[in-house]
């Protein structure tokens, strides 16, 4: 399994593609011998804007005004709320065109509109202000909420036992309005034959890795991606596992001690009184499950360039550091 890393202060998109020209991401692809063997490659990158931008570095790392480009695709936005796989017929491969239409954005939200308004009008209006504006507001609130259950694998069986009876009231009216979506809007994509467009973006991850295990011949890798969404990382675990795979991270922290580092992950161990939560809003937090997914540790994972002096990355990760482990400043700072 070949995993990199690169340190956040050195040039990212320059950094991976040298390594891979070089044939130090794949052993004995060598690129800069031999630029037409890029044809065989696929570089799956964050975003489009940076699959424009490995254009030009790729004539910048070979030091020429024209080469044959790797097939280059975009896994989606950096903070990867969605992904932007195209339909035609490269990604999932023929597969794909079994799958339902992803159903309209804008068709979604005036549909769920429509179902939001008809439980407002049986809501007393102290509790709920049924305007067009608070309703379309309240649509697109929902459709975010769809979109994240999709996302993170959650059933609509999980809003079941959510909200105990004893709470308040406000609690209770929630509750119900998310229950619209439970009650009504499978059957409703059922009858239209549409798909969620998040279900329908992990089926087509999930069609593209097997493609990928099956019918790949060259190098495949995927730089810049956090694995923040399930989909995702499983994806980015059956590229590290492919023959000719590698995984390029974005900035894991190298500098953060062993027992830091495992908290960010939490301790959940039954009956452990010292066990405590995971700290989901660390930017490493992605990356830990990452690893821990891939089975790896960090000392596991290559550097692919060193980082700028001064210690930047010292200081990013000190910054960052754990609430449970922030005694340890004063250490650091003496050091």
């Amino acid at each position: 399994m070949r995993v990199f890393n690169v340190p956040p202060s050195a040039p990212f998109l320059h950094t991976v593609i040298s390594a891979l020209v070089d044939g130090r991401l794949v052993a004995g692809f060598d690129a800069r011998a031999n630029p037409e063997r890029l044809a065989d490659a696929t570089l799956y990158l964050p975003t489009r804007r940076a699959g424009r931008l490995a254009r030009e570095v790729f004539l910048d790392v070979l030091n020429t005004d024209a080469v044959v480009l790797p097939r280059i695709v975009a896994l989606g936005s950096v903070d990867e709320d969605e992904l932007e796989f195209s339909d035609d017929g490269q990604v999932g491969g023929p597969e794909a065109s079994f799958l339902p239409p992803k159903l309209d954005d804008l068709a979604r939200r005036l549909t769920l509109a429509r179902l939001v308004a008809a439980w407002a009008r049986r809501q007393p209006s102290s509790l709920v202000v049924s305007s067009p504006a608070s309703t379309l507001a309240l649509a697109g609130d929902l459709a975010r909420l769809m979109d994240d259950m999709v996302t993170r694998g959650v059933g609509w069986d999980a809003l079941d036992g959510i909200v105990p009876d004893e709470l308040d009231i406000y609690w209770q009216h929630t509750l119900a309005f998310l229950k619209i979506a439970k009650e009504n809007w499978p059957a409703h994509l059922a009858q239209i034959d549409r798909i969620e467009p998040a279900a329908r973006r992990d089926l087509l991850i999930a069609m593209e890795a097997s493609r990928l295990k099956a019918n790949q011949k060259g190098p495949v890798i995927a730089a810049g991606s956090t694995g923040s969404m399930p989909a995702t990382a499983k994806f980015l675990h059956a590229i590290a596992q492919l023959p000719q795979g590698a995984v390029v991270l974005p900035g894991l922290d190298i500098n953060l001690d062993e027992d830091a580092w495992n908290s960010i992950g939490g301790s959940t161990v039954a009956g452990d009184i010292h066990s405590t939560p995971a700290a989901w809003s660390h930017p490493q937090f992605s990356l830990h499950g990452l690893l821990a997914r891939f089975g790896i540790k960090r000392n596991d994972v290559e550097q692919l360039a060193a980082p700028a002096p001064h210690g930047r990355e010292v200081l990013m990760s000190e910054t960052m550091r754990p609430a449970t482990s922030s005694e340890k400043w004063h250490t650091q700072l003496a050091d």
